[in-house]
């Protein structure tokens, strides 16, 4: 079982000039401070750098463009993360980029879940198997402040594209159902989807032999030379139809050619910009005169916040054209790519219908050149290709056959119940602890996380049932380990008692081997022995301006290689 750790989350801003570094206990880490402070957005920010979508990213950071980079490892191998925008990109202990993408479900999610060996697998709305974005992986280890107090797995946004998650991911993260199970049920939907499209030729050919009338017994050649000449025809409308598509994909080869041109040239152009953005923030910056004259017009220029945010802004939007064009030069190569491999086709296409044509012309009989039975023999074809088309069917069901019977070996009812054994010891212990006792025991006892309770209740029930579930994973290592985030407990008007209660329970029943992130306004009097507390107090700036230039010439490699 693979464990994830962080080591460091530093957050840059080029809009506002801001950045901060904030390094983690490999135990416990405690944000603390007051309202408004910054510690939600910073909490967000790690797993948003994962590719997952906290619920309510607040406006300003959203306005801030704040990049996030989090520093990590896997089982100790040191890896980082930089999110800028859409933009993901995973770099190896050296610096060195791995991967870098805007497509989270299709490239980040299956490279992630790779670096995990998280092996679960959902059908997409096409019914094909794929591994699911980062934030099904991350669901049982963060509890957001925002819908992660209302009910279990509840803290990232667009879930809602895989029907009846909830279910596999508690099978899956408790040890109930292992890699091994899910493997089979993507090879097992593989080989259906395959299946399926054997049976749909299947069908296809089958009414072609209908509509054909082939199902009849005849004999005899009955091809005429009429019938010779309509062959020529037909060629000849369909060399028509060729050069006409060539024709076309030449043009659409031209135009991608010139989108490229003229995108190199946008790139390098705002490259300049930068620079030269830049340096004017620097001088607007480093005077002390609220006018500025401009010696080549003439012009006076204010020199006041206005003025340089709007610099620093066309600067940002430079920084994030750059990414964008990055993406962009990639898919643009693809189509070129694409539309070359088109026109040669439609090249090869031509010469081979030229050379039938040239043939069939130089034809002086057609009995002498057809040595063929007529329909008998496109009958005969027919049924063979549907012979082979029914062996295979039948093989793809035996197959399918032979890995339902697999997963059924790992459907183990023994350790089904001790799992959920194990998980219902814990939450009615955890419950009994909240002094949450309103609450339908036999319910919540079952692993199924339907958590449903009233008022100040419900928040104590789910941190319950999130430490429990955290617990089992833990002890059955039914997947890997995450850090535990759990932002602002305090829901719903607990009381002291009921507060002090749940910070109390989250500090003592951490996993030991485990690494937990706690932000809160207060500890409530609960001591933090073995950890790191870090006090945020000034509001609305939770980044420094006394970091970015650091901060952002250290990254500049890391943006560079996001850029190529």
């Amino acid at each position: 079982m693979r464990n994830l750790r962080f080591e460091k989350l530093e957050l840059l801003s080029l809009v506002e000039r801001t950045a901060r570094a904030i390094e983690f206990h490999p135990k416990l880490t405690v944000i603390k401070g007051p309202n408004d402070v910054g510690k939600s957005s910073v909490i967000k920010s790690l797993y948003w750098a994962f590719g997952a979508a906290p619920k309510s990213i607040h406006r300003k950071w959203n306005d801030a463009k704040v990049k996030a980079m989090v520093t990590f490892t896997i089982d100790g191998v040191r890896h980082s993360i930089l999110r800028t925008g859409d933009t993901v990109a995973v770099f190896d202990g050296e610096g060195k980029a791995l991967i870098c993408t805007r497509n989270i479900t299709k490239d980040l999610g299956p490279f992630i879940a790779g670096m995990l060996k998280f092996g679960l697998v959902f059908s997409n709305r096409q019914g094909e198997p794929e591994i699911p974005p980062p934030a099904f992986a991350l669901l049982p280890f963060y509890v957001n402040q925002e819908g992660g107090w209302e009910k279990p797995f509840n803290s990232f946004d667009h879930l809602g594209q895989y029907v009846d998650f909830k279910n596999s991911v508690i099978d899956y993260h408790s040890g109930i159902l292992g890699n091994e199970y899910y493997e089979l049920a993507a090879e097992r939907r593989k080989l259906q989807l395959e299946q399926e499209a054997l049976a749909a030729e299947r069908r296809t050919i089958g009414k072609a032999v209908a509509k054909l009338g082939l199902e009849a017994d005849f004999s005899g050649l009955e091809l005429t030379l009429a019938d010779h000449e309509e062959a020529i025809q037909g060629l000849l409308v369909r060399l028509k139809d060729v050069r006409a598509i060539r024709q076309t994909r030449a043009a659409q080869l031209a135009e991608v050619l010139d989108q490229r041109t003229a995108l190199d040239s946008q790139v390098r152009i705002a490259k300049e910009a930068i620079s030269e953005l830049e340096k004017d923030a620097k001088f607007a910056a480093s005077l002390e005169a609220q006018e500025i004259l401009c010696p080549t017009c003439g012009t006076v220029h204010q020199n006041d916040f206005a003025n340089r945010f709007g610099i620093l802004d066309d600067r940002e939007a430079c920084f994030e054209f750059l990414t964008r064009s990055g993406q962009e030069m990639r898919k643009l190569s693809e189509a070129v790519g694409k539309a070359q491999l088109e026109v040669r086709a439609a090249d090869t296409t031509i010469a081979e219908i030229q050379t039938q044509l040239d043939e069939k012309r130089g034809d002086v009989s057609l009995r002498d050149v057809i040595k063929m039975e007529g329909r008998r023999a496109a009958a005969g074809l027919f049924d063979e290709q549907l012979t082979e088309l029914d062996r295979q069917i039948g093989n793809y069901a035996s197959r399918i056959t032979e890995i339902e019977d697999k997963q059924d070996t790992f459907k183990d009812k023994d350790r089904r119940e001790k799992v959920e054994n194990f998980y219902a010891v814990l939450m009615l212990r955890y419950l009994r602890e909240l002094d949450v006792s309103a609450i339908d025991h036999a319910t919540v006892s079952k692993i199924n996380g339907r958590i449903s309770d009233t008022g100040s209740d419900q928040p104590r029930a789910v941190l319950a049932y999130d430490l429990a579930f955290l617990k089992t994973i833990y002890e059955f290592k039914g997947s890997f380990t995450a850090p535990m985030i759990l932002d602002s407990p305090n829901q719903q008007d607990q009381d002291a008692a009921n507060v002090a209660a749940m910070i109390k329970l989250i500090i003592s029943e951490r996993p030991d081997t485990g690494q937990t992130i706690l932000g809160t306004v207060s500890m409530h009097g609960v001591e933090v022995d073995d950890g790191l507390v870090l006090e945020f107090d000034q509001k609305l700036s939770v980044l420094r301006p006394e970091e970015f230039d650091g901060m952002n010439d250290r990254m500049q490699a890391f943006f560079t290689q996001m850029q190529a």
